[in-house]
């Protein structure tokens, strides 16, 4: 992909290296993952405000539908994958429900993304 070099330096960065959901820094395990996908704006594809930094879990969890962030920068859940007899999804996915996510310090989200992410990606 074109400038996803460009993208995944801009997000990093601007999340200082880190997971904004787990705090994670092992840079071979981060994501610069889109918040609406690359496939369905080509607009935004290299925009680093449609970018979050995420553990590679957690990208997966989220292009996926199974996590999204609310309008007040928390994590959602989608409650018909949560499982009362898979302790490893409860703590690495389910543990951060209603948790903030740490904010960029450059290169602000997009409210309208987190919007369209929700609408059209998260399985609510």
């Amino acid at each position: 992909r074109v400038g996803q070099s460009f993208f995944r330096t801009a997000v990093l960065s601007a999340y200082e290296g880190r997971c904004c959901i787990t705090g994670l820094s092992l840079p071979s395990l981060l994501v610069a993952s889109h918040i609406v996908p690359w496939r369905l704006d080509r607009r935004n594809r290299l925009n680093p405000r449609n970018g979050l930094a995420l553990s590679a879990l957690h990208d997966r969890a989220f292009d996926s539908g199974l996590i999204a962030i609310s309008d007040n920068l928390t994590v959602l859940v989608a409650k018909n994958h949560a499982s009362k007899d898979d302790s490893f999804f409860r703590s690495a996915i389910e543990e951060y429900e209603g948790q903030p996510i740490r904010l960029p310090r450059k290169f602000g989200i997009e409210p309208e993304f987190l919007e369209f992410h929700r609408n059209h990606v998260f399985q609510s």
